[in-house]
């Protein structure tokens, strides 16, 4: 005489989720915090890159329809072009900022 088998549960996958808070290029701590602010108008947005760490700030212009994570690829690429003149305006305290881009807030 036999059972009958059980049938096993299976447990949903977890969904995988987009960070919101970044590694910094600079620093390298788990603490850089994209906004972007899209103007209705514009097919441009201005990204604003904040590390809470070390005090980096980067302010420059993405495609409309990035995401933080997309403006994330793109910071990274700017750091590593511009190493010298962004850890020079870190060091002073100020904002680095993209030519052509207005309106980006300092934080």
């Amino acid at each position: 005489m036999g059972r009958r088998k059980r049938r096993k549960e299976q447990r949903p996958r977890p969904v995988r989720r987009i960070p919101s808070i970044f590694l910094c290029p600079r620093c390298s701590h788990q603490s850089l915090s994209i906004s972007l602010k899209k103007k209705p108008a514009d097919e441009h947005a201005v990204a604003t890159a904040v590390c809470g760490e070390c005090g980096l700030c980067v302010v420059f212009k993405v495609p409309g329809i990035y995401q933080p994570v997309d403006a994330y690829g793109r910071l990274v690429d700017i750091y590593d072009e511009l190493v010298d003149l962004i850890e020079e305006l870190a060091s002073a305290g100020s904002c680095y900022k993209e030519e052509g881009v207005e309106g980006g807030s300092e934080e």
